[in-house]
């Protein structure tokens, strides 16, 4: 069933794990800041509401909850980008395209 493949959120993932790797070759230590952590959460509750049910989609993206942002932890991009993978691999691949 193509229809229940979360498109949306695997684009987002995919996004988020490209941007992630760039900060990270910058600087192993960057933190992810600012303007970037809202639409950080904003990615991660796209994954979220496409697929409530996986586990693994709920163990990772409730570690990262507007309680956490609001106390102020650093969030690494090198933590960040091993989420990011988690979802992506959750998510898996889409369905083959049947003509």
């Amino acid at each position: 069933m193509s229809g229940d493949y979360p498109y949306h959120a695997s684009q987002h993932v995919n996004a988020l794990i490209n941007s992630l790797q760039t900060l990270i070759k910058r600087d192993p230590e960057q933190e992810v800041q600012g303007i970037a952590l809202p639409v950080l959460d904003a990615a991660l509750t796209d994954v979220k509401q496409a697929m409530p049910n996986d586990p693994v989609v709920r163990a990772l993206v409730d570690l990262f909850s507007a309680d956490f942002i609001g106390a102020g932890e650093p969030v690494r991009a090198a933590d960040m980008l091993v989420v990011a993978q988690q979802l992506d691999a959750a998510i898996g691949f889409p369905p083959p395209v049947i003509a």
